[in-house]
């Protein structure tokens, strides 16, 4: 079945956005409103210090808040709050203004670094925040004799470690999970090819990474001839079997770089990066002509099929998907139009 690596496109990265901004916005409202109540309680027990930076903890958040839906810097604003509150879980296990409460608050450092910054980002902070939480813990908590407390560091450390270890296990299986749900809805169950609602985005990443560099890319449209004709005389199954020779073949005559797409019941696009449109004329020809010998087996008998294509070139045909894809498709038509089995490129 032919495949291509998949590209993290632009609605992607904004699904992905959107997620972290509405468990941000339910989070932050979560910290603000008990940090609050935390650096009120402090401050009747006359431990100041804690109590101020709890309320700045709380003013951060409120800040965030205020910021979350327009910033595109939402990591380091999370890289931030979480470095402030682990800040203060560490002072205050350190001055021992939380007491032995200290380290169940740190305890909640894994799982929060993961969910909010992610695998790399969020396992750096955890890391970081564990060793010291637990030499401080140790340091301020010293056995009766004054010599290191061994059994506490060995179960701290490994309660520490083991909320690390799970948190990291949910966070890759959740983000592994997402991507392939991605891969699924993105792509053609039966040829395996990305699937109309993918092709925009991907022009669009092209369109932007080609304008900085001044290069043209080219859209290939490409349609099997007769195929409801195909279809009614040797049944769907058939027809499931050209699409996908014809798919493999596309797959055979393209490079890893280039895009194919499924974006209708017998209509196919091939977006090609960093071809022009003479060389895409080229590559269209080759494939035109390998389908057009190309005879698969089917129920003791041999189907034959062929294609019509049409190309546009960007920004030459069309500076937009709009304009370039219904060029590609005039041509097309126009292919059919003079016979079919043909190619089209221009006027």
């Amino acid at each position: 079945m032919p495949s291509r690596s998949f590209m993290h496109s632009p609605a992607m990265w904004e699904d992905d956005a959107a997620y972290r901004r509405t468990l941000l916005q339910i989070i932050l409202w979560v910290v603000a409103v008990l940090v609050s109540a935390l650096s009120l309680s402090n401050l009747h027990h006359a431990d100041k210090t804690v109590s101020m930076m709890e309320a700045a903890i709380a003013i951060y958040c409120l800040v965030f808040l205020l910021r979350l839906q327009h910033t595109t810097k939402t990591t380091w604003w999370t890289s931030g709050l979480m470095l402030i509150v682990g800040s203060v879980i560490i002072y205050g296990m350190y001055s021992k203004g939380l007491y032995t409460d200290g380290f169940y608050w740190l305890l909640l450092m894994p799982p929060a670094n993961m969910l909010l910054l992610g695998l790399v980002l969020g396992g750096i902070f955890t890391l970081c925040f564990g060793v010291l939480g637990v030499a401080v813990m140790v340091w301020a908590q010293p056995s009766i004799d004054g010599t290191l407390d061994t059994a506490l560091l060995i179960n701290a450390s490994v309660s520490y470690l083991f909320l690390w270890a799970m948190s990291h296990i949910f966070e890759f299986k959740r983000a592994q999970m997402v991507q392939r749900l991605r891969e699924i809805a993105a792509r053609d169950p039966l040829t395996g090819l990305h699937n109309r609602l993918h092709l925009e985005n991907i022009f669009q990443q092209i369109v932007k990474s080609h304008a900085s560099e001044k290069q043209s890319f080219t859209l290939l449209l490409l349609d099997i001839d007769h195929f409801k004709h195909l279809n009614d005389e040797n049944g769907h199954e058939a027809g499931d079997l050209i699409l996908c020779q014809l798919s493999q073949r596309m797959t055979f005559h393209t490079r890893q770089s280039d895009w194919l797409f499924r974006v209708g019941g017998e209509e196919f696009c091939i977006l090609l990066p960093t071809t022009r449109k003479a060389q895409a004329m080229e590559l269209a020809e080759r494939l035109r002509n390998d389908i057009q010998q190309l005879k698969p087996y089917f129920h003791k008998q041999t189907l034959q099929f062929t294609v019509s294509m049409g190309l546009a070139e960007w920004p030459l045909d069309g500076k937009d998907f709009d304009t370039l894809y219904r060029q590609a498709d005039m041509r097309l038509y126009q292919a059919k139009a003079r016979g079919r089995n043909q190619t089209v490129a221009g006027q």
